[in-house]
């Protein structure tokens, strides 16, 4: 098969994508259009008894056949690559491939699919192990993995390869080791410990306090370093940390504080926990679209400096679920709230209608249809339907039944059923049913008259 070749051209270099790209723009082309062969590779050493890399003519197989020696003398290696660029029409082997890596880069493996074309009926095998040969050097020069250093078994597998293919069985995907490593011996073995998750392991959303350890990462102990692919000796100090959080953390709700034993990710500010696998932060506003019995708030103060947000778009589910105890500063839920369950805030909104069976407390109310039992200071309903408020200002703009104890209270339109009972003052614009009660007297006020009892008592006592 005669290649042709339009453009070519020698570099030196450490770095062969970016020299094709640059080679390629400098001639309006794409760096797809061109490959390369390599020349020449010079290896460049650096030890303990070394300030800096310096080229090594030795051989560096058999000067450190001896594992131990290498890893004693703490060697790093570095290769530059002599290449011949050449922009050419087509290729005559194309590799699909994808290479594994490995946890700590010592032992990568290329794996070879079917897909690849491969045009073993036209050469001899000696010439396809050849171009094979090549091609995977070309691969591991491009992706950093040193060239002709610890591929004896690379080079054994790719003889079996070729047998492999010229019998026909390459019909599905093949593993070839790149670069055979030394592998570290680890004492203790890294861990995530998800110290926030054992708070409340029956919750989804958890309160934590500014101060608290959210999360220790524990570090791997080597026993024995280890050399990879890269030319770098693995220990304690090249820690890839692989157990570690690969997400996103905000460093303006978390603090990250490291020595050689661990890395702690401590909470900032008091909060509520976002942790996926994208995120991790800590903030003062949740939200979500239900909460459940299950999975309702630890959070134990009114006063946190926190708004829950509930939004629930299916309105045949409930977004605060049956027997929820939740306490926050600030509590707004678009959506209804089941029964048995229970809220204390300072501010509560609730867009949808509150059940019969459940109770409320807050300073500050807005409620769309309340049918449950809530005490504030000042509360704002669109339509009491059956529920009881205690209150000390209460605005209601429609009414179908329910009881009210305040101080103050405006109604818009009064229907049927509805008993209000006041210290101070009643306004109404509309009645329009009946069987409806307004009564001004302080002592049927329940807390007012609990207050009454007491300074009456008192008096009685002196």
């Amino acid at each position: 098969m005669i290649v042709i070749c339009l453009l070519t051209k020698k570099f030196k270099t450490k770095n062969i994508s970016a020299t094709i790209s640059k080679y390629a723009a400098e001639n309006d082309s794409s760096p797809l259009e061109f490959s390369f062969d390599i020349n020449e590779v010079d290896t460049y050493i650096k030890t303990v008894s070394e300030k800096s890399f310096v080229l090594y003519n030795e051989d560096i197989n058999h000067y450190y056949s001896d594992h131990d020696k290498m890893l004693n003398e703490h060697v790093q290696l570095k290769q530059m690559y002599t290449i011949t660029v050449k922009k050419e029409l087509k290729k005559i082997i194309k590799l699909i491939y994808s290479i594994d890596f490995s946890a700590d880069n010592t032992t990568p493996v290329i794996i070879l699919h079917p897909e690849s074309q491969i045009p073993y009926k036209k050469y001899q095998p000696k010439e396809i192990y050849i171009l094979l040969l090549k091609e995977l050097n070309n691969i591991k020069a491009v992706n950093n993995i040193l060239v002709n250093i610890f591929d004896e078994q690379m080079k054994e597998k790719l003889k079996v390869f070729v047998k492999y293919l010229y019998s026909g069985k390459f019909i599905t995907k093949i593993k070839i080791p790149l670069f055979s490593g030394i592998k570290v011996e680890v004492r203790r073995s890294s861990k995530l410990v998800m110290k926030f998750m054992q708070k409340e392991s029956t919750h989804q959303v958890i309160e934590v306090d500014a101060g608290e350890v959210l999360i220790d990462f524990i570090k791997p102990v080597f026993g024995k370093n280890g050399f990879n692919a890269f030319g770098d000796i693995i220990d304690n100090a090249y820690l890839k940390n692989n157990e570690d959080l690969k997400c996103y953390v905000d460093d303006k709700s978390i603090e990250i504080i490291e020595d050689d034993d661990k890395k702690s990710y401590i909470s900032k500010i008091k909060g509520y926990v976002h942790f996926d696998k994208e995120n991790f932060y800590i903030d003062n506003k949740l939200k979500m679209q239900r909460l459940s019995r299950v999975q309702d708030s630890v959070a134990k103060e009114e006063n946190n400096n926190i708004e829950v947000i509930i939004s629930q778009s299916d309105s045949s589910l409930d977004s605060l679920g049956e027997g929820v105890q939740l306490t926050s500063e600030t509590i707004n839920i678009h959506g209804h709230v089941g029964a048995k369950s229970s809220l204390k805030a300072v501010n509560l909104t609730i867009e949808g209608a509150t059940h019969k069976d459940s109770i409320q407390e807050a300073k500050f109310v807005t409620i769309n249809r309340h049918k449950g039992k809530l005490r504030c200071h000042s509360a704002r309903i669109k339509l009491l339907e059956g529920g009881e408020v205690h209150a000390t200002n209460v605005e209601i703009e429609n009414s179908l039944g329910g009881v009210v104890y305040a101080e103050n209270v405006t109604v818009g339109h009064v229907k049927s059923n509805l008993k209000i009972y006041a210290s101070n003052s009643i306004n109404i614009k509309l009645v329009s049913g009946e069987d409806n009660l307004f009564k001004i007297n302080y002592k049927d006020i329940p807390t007012l008259n609990s207050k009454y009892n007491f300074i009456t008592q008192e008096i009685e006592d002196l």
